[in-house]
């Protein structure tokens, strides 16, 4: 016969005292003092760059979908909005290697994507700007086997491999553009016969909207994500703040205006004219 009952018991029992040390341990971390922080400074600070269209445009009259966004969170907490410029946002796909700090930022905002990479991050919250990848082609759809495709992969941090497999099972040439300016001219000159890239590096570009059409890539290929605002990691009581803010943006239409006022309630954002045409 084993007496199995009293070492049940002992393992329960230290488990418990386990868990009751964690508790008593956590009652000593410092306070999350974030948000009462902000209020003692009367300021927010928010983080973006330069462009980012529809999300951040560098025009004072209509400064993007973010930028307003962050403009209505600050006065719902009764601080003043502070727009920090940091060219290094968006640089690189991985948002660790945008340089940013504490000091800086308070909400990095104007390309912040809602993946499990930028969760590792920052916490997030995300708004209803969508992004995926977007072809642009004369047809409205890929071009067929054998063509040239201009890939210009963005920082968003979209699926690059699984593009560039599928590209290889369509039998299309992919061709790297280094930056917008080159993309936006091999498909105004018709050098390639589409583009494909991330929607809001799509909605900056300057086409011609009478020869070229945009549409959504397959979400097999890569699926939709949000784009979110991000916050530093334990700074629980701004981001239940803002958090809260935004429910109230949604209940009381001021999201849904956003939205309207920026195109992003649009199934893609429409290109850019070029005025030069």
């Amino acid at each position: 016969m084993t007496w199995a009952g009293p070492h049940r018991w002992l393992q329960a029992g230290l488990n418990i005292a386990i868990v009751a040390a964690l508790l008593f341990a956590v009652s000593y971390l410092p306070p999350d003092t974030s948000l009462q922080d902000r209020r003692r400074d009367g300021i927010l600070k928010v983080c973006v760059p330069p462009s980012y269209p529809p999300l951040i445009t560098g025009d004072p009259s209509r400064p993007g979908f973010d930028a307003e966004l962050a403009d209505a969170i600050a006065k719902n907490l009764g601080l003043r909005l502070a727009l920090n410029v940091l060219p290094s946002i968006g640089k690189d796909f991985n948002p660790r290697n945008w340089s940013l700090t504490r000091a800086q930022c308070d909400i990095i905002a104007g390309g912040v994507a809602d993946t499990v990479q930028t969760r590792s991050f920052l916490q997030t919250l995300p708004t209803p700007a969508e992004t995926g990848w977007v072809g642009i082609s004369a047809t409205g759809a890929m071009p067929p086997s054998g063509s040239t495709v201009a890939i210009l992969p963005g920082t968003a941090g979209l699926d690059r491999l699984a593009l560039s497999t599928w590209l290889r099972k369509q039998g299309l040439r992919a061709q790297l553009m280094r930056s917008p300016a080159e993309l936006e001219q091999a498909l105004n000159a018709g050098t390639v016969a589409a583009g494909i890239t991330e929607r809001f590096v799509a909605a900056s570009l300057r086409l011609d909207t009478n020869a070229l059409t945009m549409f959504w890539l397959d979400e097999s290929i890569s699926p939709r994500f949000r784009m979110a605002l991000g916050l530093w990691k334990g700074d629980q009581t701004l981001k239940r703040a803002v958090a809260d803010a935004l429910e109230l943006f949604e209940k009381s239409g001021v999201m849904l205006r956003l939205s309207a006022r920026y195109g992003l309630d649009k199934d893609i954002v429409e290109p850019v004219s070029d005025p030069r045409k």
